[in-house]
């Protein structure tokens, strides 16, 4: 990580406090967790702060034990299209690969939620990688999942229309709790971020979607009306 990232000065109680958060680090052999509780760093970043950049290198290895953050490839248009998310107990693929090949970070990485982490140096990470299996496991079943969300990126892109990614972008957003509303509070621009299209695009398909009546258009806000309706557009039924 780069000079975003603002180190904090933990006491041992602090540092223990944060990485109690982090489920591997309670599940880690107890040789492993005296070797993260001696060299682990507390960073802590404000929502909006890169944690990487495109073509950084990569001196330290981070896992998340709060906030959240966005990984997302720009491209030369100025557009943006989200590769998947890290939250809390997570790492992120693109900082491993660049540790381990030595290679520039293809992609963007951005907090979204304020996040708190711990980091440990390069060199260090790359001896824990090969000396610790529980390490490998955690790391390895991260590329896995996120290779996963790579991969359903890849179909959506190629193989589905651009309101049915839409629809499903929006049934994704909305509370599933059964005690929230219906409502979601971001910007068409944020959507289309997400979506790798332009923002005009986004607010035409969500004026569409609006007069068939599944969804309610306020500024900043959409407010579900028809979860039945907007399934159908997810499977291109009703547009």
């Amino acid at each position: 990580m780069q000079s975003t990232v603002a180190n904090v000065r933990a006491s041992a109680n602090q540092k223990r406090e944060v990485l109690s958060k982090i489920p591997f680090f309670s599940q880690a052999p107890p040789d492993l967790q005296r070797a993260l509780s001696a060299e682990a760093t507390v960073v802590r970043l404000q929502a909006g702060a890169y944690f990487l950049r495109e073509g950084d290198s990569c001196a330290t290895f981070a896992i998340v034990a709060t906030g959240r953050m966005r990984v997302f490839k720009l491209g030369e248009t100025g557009h943006e299209i989200t590769l998947y998310h890290v939250g809390p107990g997570e790492v992120c693929p693109l900082n491993v690969s660049c540790i381990l090949s030595n290679r520039p970070v293809p992609a963007m990485a951005r907090v979204e939620e304020d996040v708190e982490a711990i980091t440990v140096p390069a060199a260090i990470f790359r001896r824990w990688i090969a000396d610790y299996e529980p390490l490998r496991a955690f790391v390895f079943q991260m590329f896995s999942t996120r290779l996963g969300d790579i991969m359903s990126l890849v179909e959506e892109v190629a193989f589905r229309r651009m309101d049915q990614r839409l629809a499903r972008r929006l049934e994704e957003l909305f509370p599933r709790d059964g005690k929230s509303q219906g409502i979601v509070e971001i910007t068409h621009a944020e959507i289309a971020a997400d979506l790798g299209t332009a923002r005009e695009v986004v607010s035409r398909l969500l004026k569409e979607f609006e007069r068939l009546g599944a969804i309610r258009l306020s500024r900043g806000r959409i407010t579900l009306r028809n979860v039945a309706l907007l399934r159908e557009m997810m499977s291109g039924e009703a547009i």
